[in-house]
C-alpha cells in the first residue's frame, strides 16, 4: 500500500531541494522547553486530530478609479483548535500552542522559498480581492466575462477536494512536531480561508491616475498569444515607485445571461446522499476507529447530528433535520453545547444559514446545569455561557463569523469571564476574526472585560502570547498603556504567563514608555515569590535570544538583585537564578559586576546545598569567574576544598563541571594546584581515570593537566598516586577525544620531569601517542606531537631518540601541517635530529626535508614560537660537531633560495630575537665555506652592520646571541675578521657584563667569543683576550653543574681546531688532566662533551703525550674515551696507533712529574717546548686546582 501510494506522487517535501534541511535547524529558544520529551509528545498528539493550521488571506486596502482597482491583500498563517474549554483548559492550551509555535516559524521561514509557492501565494492574493468583488458584481445584477480572465477548461481540468488524502509518516521524514507511527494513516488538517469583507473603498492615489492609460494598455488581452491549455498562466505585471502590481482586465455582462443554463437538483440530491453516506462515512481512511455518526443514528439522532455538523456533512444534516423536530434538534449535548455552538466551533457556514434560516436563535447561550445543592439535589442552570461567535471566535472560524455578523449576532455579549467575542480572538491569536470584528465596530479594539481583571484584547493577547495579534494590534494603534485591575501591563502579564516571544517584541520596539528590563529588575526585587520567579525564568530565556542582550540586562542593574535571590531560601528560585547568571557570566564585565555584588562567596556557600542542579550551575559560573583573574579570590573563600567535597558525588554532569572549574582554577597558579594536593582531590581525579563513562575520563585528564602544569612537586604527588598506568590505559580505548585529552595530561605531566618521562617511556608510551599522529582530526594529530615532545625531555640524546621514533615523514608532515604547534614540533625535531649529526643531517636534506622549512619562513602569519625553532632548524642542519660545516646541507639550504628570506627576516622583521637568531643561521650556513660567504655578501647584499648594532642590545640574551652569530662568521677566517672589524667597532666592554657573569653559561660562551674574535676587539691585545678567554674556559670545567660542563667541553673541542697556539695554551693549564676526570662522570653527555675535546687535542703534539700517558696509567681510559666520542668528532689517526702499538708490545708508560710545593695544591706541568712553537704560548699560565 505504502509503495503505491509513493507512485500516486505521496512525496515527502523535505526532499524537495528547495526545502533540503528545513527541519535540521533548531526553532526552540527556550532551555526550559523540551518539545520531544515523551510527555510533550503524548499531549499534543492527544489534540493533534483537531488541530489546524490554514492560511487566512484578507483584503487590507481597496482603492478605486474609475473603473481601475488597486489592492493590497496580505495574509496570516494561523492554527485553530477545535476544542471548547471543557476538553481544552488553558494550561493545556498553551502547551499545545508553545509546540505549534515551533512548527510555525519552520514554516514562516521557509515557506516562499520555492518559486511555485510563492507564484501560488500571489495568485490566492489575487483571488481573494476577485472574491468579494465579483460577489459585488453579483449584487447589481452583473458578471464579468471570464473568457477575458482565463481560458476557458473542461470539467477533467477542474478539480477541487474539501480535504487533503490521508499520509504515511515515513522513514526518512524528519519533522519532529508529529508523532505519527511507521505505515500507518493519518490526516493534516489545514486549508486556505479567505476573508470576504473588505474595509470601505478609497479613492485611488494620483500616481495611478497618471498611469491609467498605462495600465489599461497592459492589462488588455494578456491571452492574446497564449491560447490553449497550460500549467500556469502569465499575469501582466507593472511596477509603481517600487512596488510590482499585477494588472487583471476582463469584460462585464449581465447576470441572468450568466445564469440561463442554471438547474436546481438539491432535493434529489439531498435523498441520494443520506442513504449512501451511511455506509461510506464508517470507512473512511485515516480517521479513528471510532463509529461514525449513522453507527449511532438508531441509538441518538442528536448524536448523529453533531457528528454531521463536526465533519460538515451539510447534507446528511439536512436530511436529519427534515426528519426532526426543532426542539430535538436544538437540544444540548451533556456539556450544554447545541447544535448551532458546534457549527460555529467548526466553521460549518452552510449548516449555520440553514439554522438561521430555520429561525434558530443566532445568539444562543450554552447552558450548564449544576447542582447548587447536593443533599437537596436542587440543580441551576448557568445562562451566562459563550455564543456561537464566542466560539467561532476562540476557533479561528472566520466563515462562520463573517456569517453570523451578517445574521445580526451580537458580538457585544460577554460570557461568564466577562469576555466579548474580540477578547476570545485576541486570547486565540485570531487576527482575522479581530479585523473582521473591528470592521463592524472599531470601538472593539478598546473594550475591556466585564468580570475578572478587565482587560483589553491587548492585554490578553499578552497574556496568552499571541504575538501576531499583539503585532497586528500595535498597528492599529492600540492603547498600550494601559493596565489591568492589578496594575499589570502588557509587560507584566507576558512575564507572569512567561511568554518571552511577546517580550523580544517589545524590546525591539525600544518604546521608552515600555522599559522591559526594567520592569524586570523590579519584578525580581519585589516581595512576591512568583513575580521574582517568573521574572527570572523569563530572563533566563531572553538572555539567549539576542547576543546583546546580555549587555541590557546588566546596565539594568540587574546583577546585585540575582545575588539577593541567592540568598533567600527558596531552592527552586536560587536554581533558575543561577541557570539565568550561568547564561551570561561568559561575558567579563558581567563577572566583574559579579565579584563587585559579593557574588563568589554566595556560590560557594550554595556548593554545600543539597541539590545537584545549584552545584552544577554554581560550577559553571566560577569556571567563568576564575576565568577573569579572580582565581585567588574564589580560593580566599575555600572554594578549592568546597569543590573538592563534590567529587565525591555520583552525578556526571556535576562531576564534568566541578573538574572543569578545578582545571581553570589550578591555570598557572600554584597556590591552587598545592591546594588540590594538600585537600587530598588528586585521588578523585585519578578515579575517574577508570571511570566507565568517557566524558568522565576526558575531562578528568584535562584537569589533572593543568593541576600538575610546571609544577614539579605536584607533578610527582600526581604520580605517587598511581596516576601513569590508567593515563596509560586510556590509550587502549576507541575514544579519540579521552585519548586527545590524555595526551594533555601526559604531556603536562612530564613537561621538564625525567623521572615521569621515564615511567611513561618504560610502559611504551610513544606507541600509542605515534598513533594519533596518523587520525584525520587536526586537534589530534596536534596533541600528539606536543606529548611525544614533552617525552621527549630537555636531553639531546632522549629528544635525539625520541626524533628518531617520530621518524623522518612525519617530521615532515608536520613541518607541512597547518598548525603552529605542530610545525614547532616538527622544527625542534629537525633541530634534534641534525644536531652533532651529519648522517641525520644528510637524510633530512635527501628526504626533501629542507623545502619545507624554508616554505615556513616565507609564511608571513606565523607564530613567533614556530618561526625561532624552524630558523634554528635551518642552521642546525648546516653545522656539526666542534662548529665544523656540513657542504651537503648548506648548498641544499642555498638552493632552496633561503638566502633572500633570512636576510628580509634580518632587516624587516619587528622582534629582535628573530633578527639575533636568523645571523646565528646565516653564520652556520656559511661556516667554512668561502664560496657562499661571498655569495652572501656580494648578491644577498649582507652586511656585518646588520648584526653589529644586536651586540648593544639591552637584552642579554640577544646581545650574547649577536656576539656568538660573529663569532661563527669569524671562525678559522682572518677575512671574515677584517670584514667584521671594518664594519664597525667592538670592544672588551660588551663582553664584560658577560665575562663577570654568575650565570656561568654565559662566562664561557663569552670566554669562547672573546678568544675567536681576539683580533676584532680593538681595545685589548688579542694575547691577554686568548688567555683571558682559556683561564675562563678551563675554570669552567670545575663547575658542578652539568650544563656547564658540556658547553664548556663543546667549545674547547671548537677552539682545539682553531688558531695555532690556543691548544697549547690550554695545555698550560691542566686541560687534560679535568677532561679525563669528567670522563667518569655520570652523566652521558658530559662524557660525551669531553671525549669530544679530548679528541681535537690530541691533533696537538703536547695533548698527544699528555693523554697518551694518561691512557697508560689508567686502565680503560682508552676505551672511555672511543666509547663516548661522538660519530662525527675527530680523534688523532696516529694517537690510535701508537696507543695500540704500545699496548701491543707492553711499553712502560710515559713519564709525567708531579711536584707538591710548601703543601698547596698547586699542579706544574713540566715538558719539553720545541723549537717551532710560537713565543706566545711560552707564557707561564698557571691554575689553581680546588
Amino acid at each position: 500500500m505504502r509503495t503505491q501510494r509513493q507512485k500516486e506522487s505521496l512525496v515527502d517535501i523535505t526532499n524537495d531541494p528547495d526545502f533540503n534541511g528545513i527541519y535540521d535547524e533548531d526553532m526552540n529558544e527556550d532551555p526550559t522547553y523540551d518539545p520531544n520529551s515523551p510527555e510533550e509528545k503524548a499531549i499534543f498528539m492527544k489534540y493533534a486530530e483537531n488541530i489546524m493550521l490554514k492560511l487566512t488571506f484578507s483584503t487590507t486596502r481597496v482603492q478605486q478609479h474609475e473603473n481601475i482597482f488597486i489592492f493590497e491583500t496580505a495574509y496570516w498563517l494561523t492554527n485553530a483548535i477545535k476544542y471548547n474549554q471543557d476538553y481544552l483548559d488553558i494550561c493545556t492550551y498553551q502547551r499545545l500552542q508553545q509546540r505549534l509555535y515551533l512548527q510555525k516559524k519552520v514554516i514562516q521561514k521557509h515557506f516562499e522559498k520555492k518559486k511555485e509557492i510563492r507564484r501560488g501565494i500571489a495568485y490566492l492574493k489575487l483571488i481573494c480581492f476577485l472574491i468579494p468583488f465579483l460577489l459585488s458584481l453579483k449584487k447589481k445584477m452583473k458578471v464579468p466575462y471570464l473568457n477575458s480572465l482565463l481560458p476557458p477548461f473542461s470539467d477533467d481540468k477542474v478539480k477541487t477536494e474539501r480535504e487533503l488524502p490521508p499520509f504515511i509518516y515515513g522513514r526518512d521524514f524528519k519533522c519532529q512536531n508529529f508523532d505519527y507511527k511507521e505505515h500507518q494513516y493519518f490526516h493534516v488538517h489545514g486549508g486556505i480561508e479567505f476573508d470576504i469583507s473588505t474595509n470601505p473603498v478609497e479613492s485611488a492615489l494620483d500616481e495611478f491616475k497618471e498611469n491609467v492609460g498605462n495600465i489599461r494598455e497592459c492589462a488588455a488581452n494578456p491571452f492574446a498569444e497564449d491560447s490553449g491549455y497550460k500549467e500556469f498562466y502569465s499575469v501582466p505585471v507593472m511596477e509603481f515607485y517600487g512596488k510590482r502590481k499585477l494588472s487583471v482586465h476582463f469584460a462585464k455582462m449581465k447576470l441572468q445571461f450568466a445564469l440561463k443554463e442554471r438547474k436546481q437538483p438539491f432535493q434529489v440530491y439531498f435523498h441520494t446522499l443520506s442513504v449512501s453516506l451511511f455506509v461510506e462515512f464508517q470507512h473512511c481512511p485515516g480517521r479513528s476507529s471510532s463509529p461514525g455518526p449513522c453507527g449511532n443514528v438508531a441509538k441518538s439522532i442528536p448524536f448523529g447530528m453533531k457528528s454531521a455538523v463536526e465533519r460538515g456533512l451539510s447534507a446528511v444534516f439536512h436530511t436529519f433535520s427534515r426528519k426532526t423536530s426543532s426542539s430535538t434538534i436544538n437540544v444540548s449535548d451533556e456539556a450544554g453545547y447545541a447544535i448551532f455552538h458546534h457549527a460555529a466551533l467548526h466553521n460549518r457556514v452552510s449548516i449555520i444559514c440553514q439554522l438561521c434560516n430555520a429561525n434558530f436563535n443566532v445568539n444562543q447561550r450554552r447552558f450548564i446545569m449544576f447542582s447548587q445543592d447536593s443533599s437537596k439535589g436542587d440543580t441551576k442552570k448557568e445562562r451566562n455561557g459563550p455564543t456561537p461567535l464566542h466560539l467561532a471566535a476562540q476557533a479561528c472560524s472566520l466563515e462562520t463569523t463573517i456569517c453570523l455578523l451578517s445574521f445580526k449576532a451580537d458580538y457585544t455579549l460577554t460570557e461568564k469571564r466577562g469576555w466579548m467575542p474580540i477578547h476570545f480572538a485576541a486570547f486565540y491569536d485570531n487576527i482575522c476574526i479581530i479585523i473582521a470584528l473591528c470592521r463592524k465596530d472599531p470601538s472593539l479594539l478598546e473594550a475591556e472585560a466585564t468580570a475578572e481583571n478587565q482587560c483589553t484584547p491587548l492585554l490578553l493577547a499578552a497574556t496568552s502570547g499571541a504575538l501576531d495579534t499583539i503585532q497586528y494590534l500595535f498597528s492599529l494603534g492600540a492603547n498600550w498603556r494601559k493596565t489591568d485591575i492589578k496594575g499589570n501591563n502588557i509587560i507584566h502579564l507576558s512575564v507572569l504567563t512567561f511568554h518571552t516571544e511577546v517580550l523580544k517584541y517589545i524590546i525591539e520596539l525600544n518604546i521608552p514608555e515600555l522599559p522591559v528590563w526594567k520592569t524586570l529588575v523590579e519584578m525580581l526585587q519585589c516581595e512576591s515569590f512568583k513575580r521574582r520567579m517568573m521574572a527570572v525564568m523569563s530572563l533566563e530565556v531572553i538572555c539567549l535570544a539576542n547576543d546583546r542582550y546580555w549587555k541590557c540586562i546588566l546596565d539594568a542593574g540587574t546583577i546585585p538583585a540575582l545575588i539577593n535571590l541567592l540568598k533567600c531560601p527558596k531552592i527552586k528560585l536560587q536554581v533558575k537564578t543561577v541557570g539565568l547568571l550561568s547564561n551570561i557570566s561568559t561575558h567579563v564585565s558581567v563577572v566583574h559586576s559579579l565579584v563587585e555584588a559579593g557574588g563568589i562567596p554566595a556560590l560557594i556557600n550554595l556548593l554545600s546545598s543539597e541539590e545537584p542542579e545549584l552545584h552544577s550551575r554554581c560550577a559553571v559560573i566560577l569556571y567563568d569567574i576564575a576565568k577573569c583573574e579572580n582565581k585567588d579570590v574564589i580560593a580566599k573563600y575555600n572554594g578549592i576544598p568546597a569543590l573538592i567535597n563534590l567529587l565525591s558525588l555520583d552525578i556526571e554532569n556535576v562531576l564534568v563541571n566541578v573538574m572543569n572549574c578545578i582545571r581553570v582554577l589550578c591555570m598557572g597558579n600554584e597556590g591552587n594546584q598545592r591546594a588540590m594536593k594538600d585537600h587530598n582531590g588528586i585521588q578523585h581525579l585519578i578515579r575517574f581515570l577508570s571511570s566507565d563513562s568517557d566524558a568522565l575520563k576526558a575531562v578528568s585528564s584535562a584537569t589533572i593537566a593543568e593541576v600538575g602544569r610546571d609544577n614539579k612537586e605536584v607533578q610527582d604527588a600526581i604520580a605517587m598516586e598511581g596516576a601513569i598506568p590508567p593515563l596509560v590505559d586510556l590509550f587502549k580505548g576507541k575514544q579519540l577525544s579521552v585519548q586527545v585529552k590524555g595526551a594533555m595530561a601526559v604531556e603536562s605531566l612530564a613537561n621538564c620531569n625525567p623521572l615521569i618521562q621515564k615511567a611513561f617511556l618504560e610502559r611504551q608510551l610513544t606507541k600509542d601517542l605515534l598513533k594519533l599522529l596518523k587520525a584525520f582530526q587536526l586537534d589530534v594529530k596536534e596533541q600528539g606531537a606536543i606529548a611525544l615532545w614533552a617525552l621527549a625531555g630537555q636531553t639531546l640524546k632522549q629528544q635525539k631518540y625520541m626524533a628518531e621514533q617520530i621518524g623522518y615523514n612525519f617530521i615532515i608532515n608536520m613541518l607541512l601541517s597547518p598548525s603552529a604547534k605542530m610545525q614547532y614540533v616538527g622544527g625542534e625535531a629537525v633541530i634534534a635530529l641534525s644536531k652533532d649529526s651529519r648522517v641525520h643531517q644528510n637524510q633530512i636534506c635527501e628526504g626533501n626535508g629542507i623545502a619545507p622549512l624554508v616554505r615556513l619562513l616565507r609564511i608571513n602569519k606565523i607564530a613567533e614560537g614556530t618561526l625561532l625553532s624552524v630558523i634554528r632548524a635551518v642552521g642546525s642542519i648546516c653545522i656539526g660537531v666542534a662548529h665544523t660545516s656540513n657542504p651537503m646541507s648548506q648548498q641544499f639550504v642555498v638552493e632552496e633560495n633561503a638566502f633572500p628570506v633570512l636576510i628580509q627576516l634580518l632587516r624587516s622583521h619587528p622582534s629582535v630575537n628573530i633578527k639575533v637568531e636568523v645571523a646565528f643561521s646565516l653564520a652556520c650556513i656559511v661556516l667554512g665555506n668561502d664560496l657562499l660567504q661571498k655569495e652572501l655578501q656580494e648578491k644577498e647584499g649582507f652586511m656585518y652592520s646588520d648584526v653589529l648594532y644586536l651586540l648593544h642590545s639591552k637584552d642579554k640574551e640577544i646581545c650574547l646571541r649577536a656576539g656568538y652569530a660573529l663569532t661563527l662568521f669569524a671562525f678559522n677566517n682572518r677575512f671574515q675578521q677584517y670584514l667584521i672589524l671594518e664594519s664597525g667597532m667592538i670592544t672588551i666592554s660588551i663582553f664584560e657584563p658577560f665575562l663577570r657573569s654568575t650565570v656561568e653559561t654565559e662566562r664561557a660562551m663569552a670566554a669562547f667569543q672573546i678568544i675567536v674574535l681576539a683580533k676584532v676587539i680593538i681595545d685589548v691585545d688579542h694575547i691577554t683576550l686568548s688567555a683571558r678567554g682559556v683561564t675562563i674556559l678551563v675554570d669552567s670545567l670545575y663547575s658542578a653543574h652539568t650544563p656547564t660542563i658540556v658547553l664548556t667541553g663543546n667549545l674547547i673541542a671548537s677552539l682545539a681546531h682553531s688558531r695555532v697556539g690556543i691548544p697549547d695554551a690550554f695545555m698550560t693549564v691542566g686541560t687534560i688532566q679535568r677532561l679525563c676526570y669528567h670522563l667518569y662522570s655520570g652523566r652521558e653527555e658530559v662524557r660525551t662533551a669531553c671525549s669530544c675535546a679530548l679528541g681535537y687535542l690530541t691533533y696537538n703534539a703536547y695533548a698527544f703525550r699528555i693523554l697518551l700517558s694518561e691512557c697508560r696509567n689508567k686502565p680503560n681510559q682508552f676505551l672511555r674515551i672511543t666509547n663516548n666520542i661522538s660519530r662525527d668528532a675527530k680523534i688523532n689517526p696516529a694517537f690510535l696507533k701508537e696507543f695500540q702499538m704500545q699496548q701491543s708490545v707492553g711499553l712502560p708508560s710515559l713519564r709525567y712529574c708531579a711536584f707538591i710545593r710548601n703543601g698547596s695544591s698547586e699542579v706544574i706541568s713540566t715538558y719539553t717546548v720545541p723549537l717551532d712553537m710560537p713565543l706566545y704560548v711560552g707564557i707561564n699560565l698557571t691554575l689553581n686546582v680546588h
